[in-house]
């Protein structure tokens, strides 16, 4: 009788579960029978397309083989497929580095002349990185092919010193072996670069330099601190290597002192900062904004590092119609943000001017074109377009006399080049060089009939 009771509360208390249960060790082995080896062609091919095309293409973090909904995703993808681990990833990741690098070692030995391009950048968290890219002309078949590769993106950390910098990049250049083979170093203005790359590879006495930072940090003593082996190496590179200014940072420059000379612009780009500002931090705002102009128009951000931001700044409020921009800034009660008559058509003539100036960087900052010999067509082409504005313009004389006074300066050695300047004797004047110039026979045409009688809508 007890025994029949706690049979019962025995049956009672029985937790039933519909969940799926262990499989069986039959069941086990059938579903091991149909995935895919690790060495079978489609279990490899499947891995190296996460690699390639995901993590790498796509920039998605190398965690994401261990979501457990990607890792379904998959399994619905191919069943067969075995989901690989973070640990395979990281080592495949690896090996393919180490393979890419070993093929571009190859190309770079099968060429006798390249340029670089170098440069430090920090991310968000303020973070540094120096850049280096190569770029040589490899014959491929019937014909010449330019070739831009990334030879390293490595953390920087500490001091953003000439020496550092200096010695970071001899590194990177005697790992792939191209140190000899270096035709021309492009870099920014900012003295650190070029304090780098007077000690690696010192430039003509005489020779001036125009600070974007307004640091001078030119040491001649520098040269005195290498050995006498070292001085000797440094100098037969000296012979055929030299460093070229950013033409786009240089263009860049250029703007900046333009505008930040022009104090009748202020008061306009001030509120149109705060304008943009308000759009992204305030959500009433934004959305008042949207319910006038609709869900696509907006006003990016500026950033201090890139004039044309700026410009794409103004084009974007010019998009919207004055009037009804100033309703909206009312009955939000940003009354302090309205823009007047002359102002808007301030902003208007602002972009009449900086439009070419925008033009000429997107022309000179192709990867995959020679932009070389853009340069000179388009800084004399600016320099023009500057001076047929100055009767024109009616709020902006002071933008466009500074732009262009700025724009002879940073570029003295082509309007030199040109005859449109006088050379200084025993001084080297920015841009003054051969390869901006070389095979520019339009030049010498204009040069023989003398700049006066010669028509600019050539160069324009």
């Amino acid at each position: 009788m007890l025994t029949s009771i706690r049979f019962e509360e025995y049956q009672m208390k029985k937790r039933i579960t519909n969940e799926p249960q262990q499989p069986s060790i039959s069941q086990f082995m059938d579903t091991c029978a149909g995935q895919y080896s690790m060495t079978h062609p489609q279990q490899k091919a499947i891995t190296n397309a996460l690699l390639s095309d995901l993590i790498i293409g796509c920039n998605l973090p190398l965690s994401i083989v261990e979501n457990k909904n990607f890792r379904h995703f998959l399994t619905v993808v191919d069943r067969k497929y075995s989901p690989v681990c973070r640990r395979t990833i990281i080592s495949k990741t690896e090996n393919l580095a180490a393979e890419k690098r070993s093929m571009l070692k190859t190309q770079l030995s099968e060429t006798d002349h390249v340029s670089v391009t170098v440069d430090i950048w920090s991310d968000r968290r303020m973070r540094g990185f120096l850049g280096i890219t190569v770029h040589w002309i490899q014959k491929e078949t019937e014909r010449m092919q330019l070739k831009s590769k990334l030879l390293a993106f490595d953390r920087f950390k500490g001091l953003h010193t000439g020496e550092r910098i200096c010695e970071k990049f001899e590194a990177i250049c005697d790992e792939y072996n191209i140190k000899d083979k270096l035709d021309y170093i492009i870099s920014d203005n900012a003295a650190n670069m070029r304090k780098a790359f007077t000690v690696c590879f010192p430039t003509e006495q005489g020779e001036e330099h125009d600070d974007d930072d307004g640091d001078h940090l030119d040491d001649p003593e520098l040269w005195h601190d290498l050995t006498l082996e070292d001085q000797e190496t440094v100098g037969a590179a000296m012979a055929k290597t030299q460093r070229l200014q950013c033409f786009a940072h240089t263009l860049q420059l250029v703007v900046r002192d333009g505008l930040s000379e022009t104090k009748v612009a202020s008061p306009s780009l001030s509120k149109l900062s705060k304008l943009s500002s308000l759009l992204h931090t305030s959500t009433t705002f934004k959305d008042v904004f949207e319910a006038e102009f609709g869900e696509q128009k907006g006003i990016p951000a500026a950033v201090i590092t890139r004039w044309n931001s700026t410009l794409r700044q103004v084009k974007a409020v010019l998009q919207c119609e004055h009037l009804k921009l100033c309703a909206v800034l009312e009955m939000a009660g940003h009354k302090e943000l309205l823009f007047t008559t002359r102002e808007w058509n301030l902003l208007k003539e602002m972009v009449d001017i900086l439009k070419p100036f925008g033009e000429a960087t997107d022309l000179t900052q192709g990867e995959k074109i020679v932009t070389i010999s853009a340069v000179v067509p388009s800084v004399l082409s600016l320099n023009h377009h500057l001076e047929k504005l100055k009767p024109q313009v009616r709020f902006l004389n002071g933008l466009v006399r500074s732009l262009q006074a700025s724009l002879n300066k940073r570029f003295l050695g082509i309007f030199i080049s040109v005859r449109m300047a006088r050379a200084e004797d025993g001084i080297t004047a920015p841009f003054q060089i051969q390869c901006t110039l070389k095979q520019l026979l339009w030049i010498q045409h204009f040069l023989c009939c003398g700049w006066n009688t010669m028509c600019w809508a050539v160069v324009t």
